[in-house]
């Protein structure tokens, strides 16, 4: 088993390629490194991989070298044509459980930041993409042992029941606080449980909010089964952009991650609005991993 990590060699991605040798070595797996290169920097006839030395191939050694931690099996690899197809493609090829990239702030334009090779990644892979914005909380889960704050944001469908079982699922390679976190229109979800009530329209009612966490712990249960990490559940009103408020919860609770599911080509539907602005890749000023309904967990073998 694989995790894939793209780097550019920028100090972020290095940090990325950090957080992700950390998770290979927790979860037991080989760690595949990928540098990818404009395809008209290359010869047409050298095919997907460079095969020879020079710079990308030496930087790539050398980052490899650097990250060489506990008999950490790491392959190093050169490719050309576009990031985001590049990394989907060999992920495909390789059959990696994840694809870990970094992110160099917030709407910064760049090949390997939101709007670009992140963005397209994230929906186009069909296995998680991990995007990285600090390698700090990752060292301090996997190698001191402290919780990695998650927040996973729910809504109906199989594409959150995905992502809140991929993210149950870190508890095996380290400790996690996890919380569920379910945004929902008041009004709507006041009329389909049928409560009744002044301003019903557009406030959560309190049986509304009763009902909806009982909701909440169901899933929980059947998704994480019974587990010793005490799981936190928050039903959020919201108006408007919902992954502006899955946004700024996962920042009042001092998340370390948010885990958002998503539908394999389709997008987040609410979740994913298809711009760097709107998303929650864009607004996260903390690290971001995307889940598709199609893949298995990270620790999965």
């Amino acid at each position: 088993m694989t995790v894939l990590c793209g780097t550019d060699f920028s100090h972020l991605a290095t940090e990325a390629a950090r957080v992700a040798g950390l998770i290979a070595r927790a979860s037991g797996q080989d760690l595949h490194l990928v540098h990818v290169l404009p395809a008209e920097s290359l010869p047409p006839d050298t095919g997907s991989r460079t095969g020879q030395s020079g710079f990308p191939v030496d930087r790539l050694a050398w980052e490899a070298e650097t990250l060489q931690v506990a008999g950490l099996p790491i392959v190093t690899d050169v490719m050309r044509g576009r990031p985001d197809e590049a990394l989907v493609k060999r992920a495909g090829e390789l059959g990696a459980t994840l694809i870990v990239i970094g992110a160099v702030g917030h709407r910064t334009i760049d090949r390997w930041v939101l709007g670009s090779c992140a963005d397209a990644t994230a929906r186009e892979a069909s296995v998680p993409v991990l995007v990285v914005r600090a390698a700090e909380p990752f060292v301090e889960w996997l190698v001191k042992e402290q919780p990695l704050k998650v927040v996973v944001g729910v809504e109906a469908g199989p594409s959150s029941d995905r992502g809140l079982a991929w993210a149950g699922a870190l508890r095996r390679i380290g400790p996690i606080d996890l919380v569920l976190a379910r945004l929902v229109v008041p009004g709507e979800e006041n009329r389909r449980l049928g409560i009744a009530g002044p301003g019903m329209g557009i406030a959560l009612l309190p049986e509304t909010e009763a009902r909806l966490l009982e909701e909440l712990r169901a899933r929980q249960r059947l998704l994480l089964g019974d587990s010793d990490v005490a799981v936190g559940l928050k039903v959020i009103p919201a108006l408007g952009r919902l992954d502006r408020h899955l946004v700024t919860a996962a920042e009042e609770l001092g998340a370390d991650l948010i885990v958002v599911g998503s539908r394999h080509r389709e997008g987040f539907r609410r979740w994913w609005h298809g711009s760097v602005s709107g998303g929650v890749l864009g607004a996260a000023p903390m690290s971001v991993a995307v889940v598709p309904v199609v893949e298995s967990g990270p620790t999965d073998s």
